[in-house]
Formats: C-alpha cells, structure tokens, sequence
C-alpha cells in the first residue's frame, strides 16, 4: 500500500511538473511569416510535445490538417502556405481535439476568418488555458480535505486519484457541449 501511494504521489509530481513547464505560445509568438505544411508540423509538434503524452498516434499531420480544411474548420492555405491564423487554429485544436469532437471545437471556433477575430480569440484561450492550469493545481480531491497542490495531501489510494480525474475531465466534457448547444425556444412561445 505504501509503495503504491509513493508510485502515485510520484507519478502525480511528474506530471504538475510537466504540467507547469508546458505553456501554449502567445499571438505575438507565433511565427508572422507563412509556413508550409511540414513547417507547421515540425511548429505543432514542438509547441504540444508535452500534451502528446506516449500517445500511439502523432497529434498532427498534414492529412489531419488537411481533413480540418476539408471540413471548413480552418480556412484553406494561400498558395499551400498557412499564416499565424492557422497556427493559431490548430494550436487551439490540437489542446482540445483529446477531450472535445471536432464539431464541438468548431463552433468554439470565431465564425470570422480574420486575423483580428482569430487573435482575440486565441488570446482569450490561452488566457483562459493558463488560468485553467492554476485552477487544477488547487483542486479538491475525493478522500477527505486532499488537495492536488498546496497541501501536498492526496488520496488514500491511486484508484481515488484516477476516478477523481475520470469524472473531471467527463464533467468538463459534458458542461461544454452543454454550453454550445443551440438554445431550443421554449413551448408557448409563439404568442
């Protein structure tokens, strides 16, 4: 029991460390010049390295990013080149393409395909990311008044630790889609 608890504990540290050193790039450093599709993966890939946690599948490639344009996600390339705009699209997908459906993160996306629009959008998400970030390090977990930084006390037992984060991430999941779903008018309203 206690060589578990020690594994957990570990485990747990490892990650808030990755956890902490990951940062999403902001506007302003993303690349202004437009880049080629295996400029944009090689960009991808080193931005979301440490979300691609021993995933069997790559986070990116141009036939996913190809697919993103087919579907009208993101704009087409101008002249096979993508601009800031587009990085900053699939940097916003790629983070929540693990937890969300495309169709959800779509409707998440600015409806204007403008550099203005994208930017404040982008903006405000990695705001919000870095403040989510914040948020999880002090999160209550089940077994008590354990808390995931601060305290340093945890669960009494790994399997706490990993339902506790189970339900998080399905109770997340499902207030989001709740809250892009399209408000359907109430009976009566007619009059």
């Amino acid at each position: 029991m206690c060589n578990e608890k020690e594994t957990m504990i570990q485990r747990l540290t490892q990650w808030m460390e990755g956890l902490e050193q990951f940062d999403l790039p902001d506007w302003d450093n993303l690349p202004q010049l437009d880049l080629y599709m295996d400029q944009v993966i090689l960009l991808l890939t080193r931005y979301l390295a440490p979300m691609d946690r021993g995933a069997d599948e790559r986070t990116i490639t141009a036939s996913i990013i190809n697919n993103y344009v087919r579907m009208k996600v993101i704009p087409p390339p101008v002249k096979k080149k993508y601009s800031r705009m587009h990085i900053a699209y699939l940097v916003v997908i790629c983070t929540l393409k693990q937890s969300l459906s495309i169709s959800c993160i779509q409707r998440m996306l600015p409806e204007e395909h403008n550099e203005e629009a994208v930017r404040q959008f982008y903006t405000e998400f990695v705001r919000q990311y870095r403040r989510s970030v914040e948020l999880l390090r002090h999160i209550p977990l089940p077994g008590g008044d354990a808390v995931l930084a601060g305290s340093g006390l945890l669960p009494e037992d790994n399997g706490s630790l990993v339902t506790a984060s189970a339900i998080y991430s399905t109770l997340s999941k499902s207030l989001t889609e709740f809250l892009l779903q399209a408000e359907e008018p109430e009976d009566g309203d007619d009059d």
